[in-house]
C-alpha cells in the first residue's frame, strides 16, 4: 500500500469487516471498535486516513462522524456500505466524509481511495496550521471564456488561465465547465471526475458552500473543478437557473470563478455574460471567426448588453492570416486586449493533459496566457503551481 499502515485506523463492531480489512494489510492495521475509541486512537496524532465500516452510516452515527472530523479536519474519513447511495453520499458528506466505498472491501479500491485522497491530507494539514482568516463578505470574480466559433481553443485559454491565477498566493479558484454537452475540461486537465454539475443540480433545495465543495474535483496544482456532465444526455439536467445559483455559492467561496463555455450565443451564454465582471472574447485571425464575433457582439448590443466588460483576445495571433489587427478592431468596434500565439507544443500539451504554463512556463505561448490573466488580476507571480506538494510526476 502506497499509505503507511498505521496511519489508516480501521473502526468498526462488526469482526467479519474488521477481519477483511485487516487481512488486506496483512494483519498489521490499528483498530477500534467504537467511534469514542477512535477518537482517543486520533488523539495520538499518527492517524491520517479513518476506514469507517458499515455499521456507521446511518444519522445517528454520522453526527459522531461529524465530531471525529472536527477534532482533526486533516483527517480523510472513509466510509463502506453495502449500497452506495446519492442520500448516503451527501449525508456523510456532510458529516466530513471524503468518499464512500461500497462493500466489500478489495485493494484496488483501497487503493484508489488513498491515492485520490492522498494528496488532499498533505493539502489539509498544511491550511490547518494556518492562522484563520478574516471573514470577508466580498464576492469572487466572475470571469467568462467565450467564442462565436468552435475549435477556437476556448478550453485551452479557460484551463491556462485559471491555473495562473492559481499561482496567486491565498487566491482560491474554481474553473467550471459550461460546456454542457461536450465539456473537454477535465480531459484537457486529465482528470477523472468522480461528481459532475449534475450531481449539484440534483442538490439545489439544500445546495451550499460545503456540499458543492464536495462535488468538485481537484487538480494537483490544488485549482477546483466543476465538471461538466459526463454525457450529452445530462445536460438537460442542468437549466440556467440552476447553473446561475451553483455560481453564486462558488462566487461566496472562491476568489475567481472561471467558466469555460460552449460556441453558442444562447440563454446561458446571454446570462453568464449579464453575471460577469469580465468576459474574454476569444477570436482567431480568420474571416469567419471575425464575422462570428462580430454578430455575436452586435446581438448584445441589439439586446442592450454592455459590452464594457469583454475583452478580445487574438488567438493564433502569429499566423499567416490576410487580417490584421487594426481591420479586426475596426470590424468588431473594440480594441484587442491580449494575443496568445499558435504554438505546436499548445497541442501537444492538450494530448498529454499538462497545460503549457505547467511544462513550459516561460515559453511564448505561456506567457500569451499570462497576458490574458493579467487582464484579470495584474501580474501572476512566476512558477508552476503556489506549492511544490502535488505537482505530477
Amino acid at each position: 500500500m502506497s499509505m503507511a499502515e498505521n496511519n489508516i485506523l480501521v473502526v468498526d463492531a462488526d469482526d467479519d469487516f474488521v477481519s477483511t480489512a485487516k487481512q488486506l494489510f496483512d494483519g498489521r492495521l490499528p483498530v477500534a471498535r467504537t467511534l469514542d475509541e477512535a477518537s482517543q486512537t486520533i488523539e495520538s496524532g499518527d492517524v491520517r486516513m479513518v476506514l469507517l465500516g458499515p455499521t456507521y452510516k446511518d444519522d445517528e452515527h454520522m453526527e459522531q462522524i461529524r465530531t471525529l472530523h472536527n477534532q482533526d479536519p486533516a483527517l480523510v474519513l472513509m466510509l463502506v456500505a453495502e449500497e452506495v447511495t446519492s442520500d448516503l453520499l451527501r449525508r456523510g458528506m456532510r458529516a466530513g466524509v471524503s468518499d464512500v466505498l461500497e462493500a466489500p472491501l478489495d485493494e484496488p479500491k483501497i487503493e484508489a481511495a488513498i491515492e485520490q485522497f492522498g494528496h488532499d491530507v498533505l493539502r489539509r494539514q498544511s491550511a490547518s496550521v494556518r492562522p484563520p482568516e478574516p471573514v470577508e463578505s466580498e464576492e469572487g470574480q466572475l470571469i467568462t471564456i467565450t467564442s462565436a466559433k468552435g475549435g477556437s481553443g476556448k478550453t485551452v485559454l479557460a484551463t491556462n488561465v485559471a491555473l495562473l491565477l492559481n499561482r496567486i498566493p491565498d487566491s482560491k479558484v474554481c474553473l467550471v465547465d459550461a460546456d454542457l454537452q461536450f465539456g473537454d475540461v477535465c480531459l484537457v486537465l486529465q482528470l477523472e471526475p468522480r461528481f459532475t454539475m449534475v450531481n449539484a443540480a440534483h442538490e439545489l433545495h439544500h445546495l451550499d458552500g460545503e456540499l458543492l465543495d464536495s462535488l468538485l474535483t481537484e487538480h494537483p496544482s490544488g485549482l477546483k473543478v466543476l465538471a461538466a456532465p459526463l454525457e450529452p444526455a445530462f445536460a438537460d439536467d442542468i437549466t440556467t437557473a440552476g447553473l446561475m445559483q451553483m455560481l453564486d455559492v462558488l462566487l461566496e467561496n472562491f476568489d475567481y470563478v472561471v467558466v469555460d463555455t460552449a460556441s453558442m450565443l444562447d440563454e446561458l451564454i446571454l446570462s453568464l455574460i449579464e453575471k460577469s465582471d469580465n468576459i474574454l472574447m476569444l477570436v482567431d485571425m480568420d474571416l469567419p471567426s471575425v464575422k462570428n464575433a462580430k454578430l455575436a457582439l452586435e446581438t448584445m448590443r441589439l439586446l442592450k448588453f454592455s459590452t464594457a466588460n469583454v475583452k478580445l483576445v487574438m488567438n493564433r495571433s502569429n499566423s499567416k492570416a490576410k487580417l490584421d489587427n487594426k481591420e479586426i478592431e475596426g470590424a468588431l468596434k473594440m480594441p484587442i486586449s491580449a494575443s496568445v500565439p499558435s504554438d505546436a507544443m499548445v497541442a501537444a500539451s492538450v494530448n498529454e493533459g499538462r497545460p503549457v504554463v505547467e511544462t513550459d512556463p516561460k515559453s511564448k505561448v505561456a506567457k500569451g496566457f499570462e497576458s490574458v490573466a493579467a487582464l484579470i488580476a495584474g501580474k501572476i507571480p512566476e512558477g508552476s503551481t503556489k506549492s511544490g506538494l502535488f505537482g505530477r510526476k
